[in-house]
């Protein structure tokens, strides 16, 4: 192990190396095992700065409230990349926030690259080639085997330089405000746990259910979720989404009638799961009528002609906009966020107050709406 790699795995050895943080900045990243455990966890916190790098292992008890001081200290800058999934988890495992941060993903699309994976930006940049297959692997191994240890420590080592490099194109394009605005969002992530019933409603192709099959639907994604849990393996490993819809539309009533819908794909069952599932059919079958979940609108409205050919104009406005930036149109905002946009406009709502719209976003196309909004 190089000389400036150093394990954390007592919260007393964390503390004294963050005492020498000073004025930062950090970087931080994280590592966890969710393709391979079920609920997944934080196994690695990896922290460069000041030419050292810091494996922290919360699996030997470290405590990482040993951190909340310095992430919550907004003077002191955390470069991440790709930060909204590291914030989440930190923010669910050991209640941790984090301000004063640069995400270099986003630095990286907002000066128009468009190869801004963290792999790419490091060998256009620095010659560095990252092994992606370490990615999916089981970071809740110990030891921790020297190859992973390597690729751990490359995904922070070299994070501030690239956001150096990256804020000064920022700079030299006017684009800082439009990189701030979107880092001070981004702070305001938290872990929202969606581990209800109501989840069900989620999964692609529930839209065509009715009300019964819907029902069915959220009894067989409850046994799952224990299933996945008791086996300490991810869900989708236990039953996949599309199997799901399938029982919930054809509403087996016999192992063998499940097993020939379920074929191959159920191969991960065992017998006592296969009865768990039936029985979850056969109480959704028997649920009162007004017990069953409601059917949903769908909030994408028809729209008229006038209303198609403002949308296709706005679209248009914005290729054209992010031609003359060299930029990707769905930075500027997405078909979704221009449709709201328009939305608003036709009900006399200020389309600058449209739910995620940032400022640098309506600046740039507020003008071109106002010219094609009724």
């Amino acid at each position: 192990m190089s000389e400036r790699v150093h394990w954390c795995r007592e919260t007393g050895d964390l503390e004294a190396r963050l005492d020498s943080l000073g004025a930062g900045p950090l970087a931080l990243d994280t590592e966890a095992d969710s393709l391979h455990h079920y609920p997944e966890k934080v196994c690695l916190v990896q922290l460069s700065f000041g030419g050292i790098d810091l494996l922290v292992d919360p699996l030997a008890g470290v405590d990482l409230a040993a951190l909340e001081p310095i992430l919550e200290k907004r003077e002191v800058r955390k470069v991440l990349h790709g930060a909204d999934y590291d914030l989440r988890i930190l923010n669910r495992d050991f209640g941790l926030k984090l301000y004063g941060l640069f995400d270099t993903m986003i630095a990286a699309r907002l000066v128009g690259e468009r190869s801004f994976g963290l792999a790419a930006l490091l060998e256009q940049h620095f010659g560095v080639a990252l092994e992606k297959k370490y990615q999916r692997a089981d970071w809740s191994r110990r030891p921790l085997p020297q190859a992973m240890e390597a690729y751990a420590v490359l995904d922070t080592r070299h994070l501030i330089p690239l956001a150096e490099l990256l804020e000064n194109r920022l700079v030299e394009l006017g684009r800082e405000g439009w990189a701030a605005e979107e880092f001070a969002v981004l702070e305001k992530v938290r872990w929202n746990d969606r581990a209800d019933r109501e989840t069900y409603r989620n999964l692609k192709g529930s839209g065509s259910l009715e009300r019964r099959g819907l029902a069915v639907l959220r009894e067989i994604v409850a046994v799952r979720e224990r299933l996945a849990r008791a086996a300490d393996r991810p869900p989708f490993m236990i039953l996949l989404n599309d199997s799901m819809l399938s029982i919930a539309r054809e509403k087996p009533s016999d192992r063998r009638a499940l097993s020939r819908l379920l074929g191959s794909r159920g191969r991960g069952l065992r017998g006592p799961d296969s009865q768990r599932l039936l029985e979850a059919v056969g109480h959704a079958l028997n649920l009162p009528e007004e017990e069953l979940p409601e059917l949903t609108v769908s909030r994408r409205r028809r729209r008229d002609g006038p209303a198609q050919e403002r949308l296709r104009a706005l679209l248009g406005r914005r290729e054209t906009i992010a031609l003359e930036l060299d930029l990707e149109p769905s930075i500027l905002g997405s078909r979704a966020l221009l449709e709201a946009m328009l939305s608003r406009a036709s009900q006399a709502q200020d389309p600058g107050g449209t739910p995620g719209l940032r400022l640098w976003q309506w600046r740039l196309l507020g003008p071109e709406l106002c010219r094609i909004a009724p």
